[in-house]
């Protein structure tokens, strides 16, 4: 464990370095100053918006498991997201399955397997935008690179996930032969448990909602890039538009896949830069614009998340434990 947080922790700082490096820091910091922040409030409340639409999706998956309000589902994301902003390692997932699991009185796997089945849609929907910013941009090389990664490990789960659920001895018997005895118990009886969250799929009442919210998430997340542009009149400067927000987030989308520290410093910084580079913006301007548009990504929703986790009286420790909520 601390071999990986290190190793996060090195490739933030790599990417802080290359994000930095030979910046205008008078162009940066002119940008910084004449921005109109007042742009910055329909970003977050468009955020906001697809935080709750995402807890409405989240609901349709626990639906198979049991029918939820769309607030305490809210409510643990939230936590989640803090946590994910502040801790290493990913933990904010543990801990949203934990507060979802603890205020709705199920098991921890349960949740944690909704959980898993909240991130494959994710991967998806950044497929399929990939498609499309790939179709009709040139894209570099190395987010090209990055998204077939990316494709690759979403077709190996989808494939999995499919066979788990469809011939699940079958599968987990080939799983047996590929794990020592002790670990495949565990792995078994985690499993088989997770099928829970993927009931779902098994329902086709659910897809149109699922399919309609995913798409929905994506486009507020390109509003936000886009309302943020306005902020530093990118428009007005160099004539990008809705179009340059969709691939600013994709290529972010996509670099932040690469594990780092906490809240993607850096990590973030550097590719959405890197998307802005390809509409003519200038070093300092496109780091000027990537702090901004980190912190209204982070600060807000780390705030509400604390609020929460402070609110719902919840414990980290226990979050990571393997009990079950009672």
């Amino acid at each position: 464990m601390k071999i990986r947080i290190a190793i996060g922790l090195l490739v933030s700082a790599l990417f802080v370095y290359l994000a930095f490096h030979k910046v205008d820091f008078h162009q940066m910091l002119s940008a910084l100053r004449s921005a109109n922040y007042i742009w910055l409030i329909p970003a977050i409340l468009a955020m906001l918006t697809s935080h709750w639409i995402r807890a409405v999706r989240w609901r349709a998956i626990m639906s198979p498991i049991k029918d939820c309000h769309v607030h305490p589902l809210f409510s643990a994301l939230m936590v989640g997201y803090a946590a994910n902003n502040l801790l290493p390692l990913r933990l904010g997932e543990f801990l949203r399955a934990y507060a979802v699991a603890k205020s709705q009185t199920i098991s921890k796997t349960s949740a944690f397997a909704t959980v898993i089945v909240e991130r494959l849609l994710d991967l998806m929907s950044l497929l399929l935008f990939l498609g499309l910013t790939v179709l009709l941009f040139p894209l570099p090389p190395e987010v090209k690179t990055a998204g077939y990664a990316v494709a690759g490990l979403t077709f190996f789960l989808i494939v999995f996930v499919v066979f788990l659920m469809a011939k699940t001895d079958a599968t987990m018997g080939l799983v047996r032969k590929l794990l020592p005895q002790k670990i495949f118990k565990v792995v078994d009886k985690l499993m088989r448990s997770f099928l829970d969250g993927f009931e779902v799929f098994r329902k086709s009442e659910h897809y149109l909602l699922v399919a309609v919210t995913s798409v929905a998430i994506w486009l507020l997340y390109a509003a936000v890039v886009y309302l943020a542009f306005f902020a530093f009149d990118f428009q007005g400067h160099y004539d990008i538009g809705v179009y340059a927000s969709l691939v600013v987030l994709v290529i972010i989308s996509v670099g932040i896949t690469i594990p780092s520290s906490p809240g993607f410093v850096g990590t973030y910084h550097w590719f959405c830069m890197l998307g802005l580079s390809l509409f003519g913006v200038p070093k300092g301007e496109a780091l000027s614009f990537a702090i901004v548009s980190h912190a209204i990504n982070v600060v807000p929703f780390t705030i509400i998340g604390l609020a929460y986790f402070w609110r719902e009286n919840l414990s980290l420790s226990v979050a990571v434990s393997g009990e079950k909520a009672s």
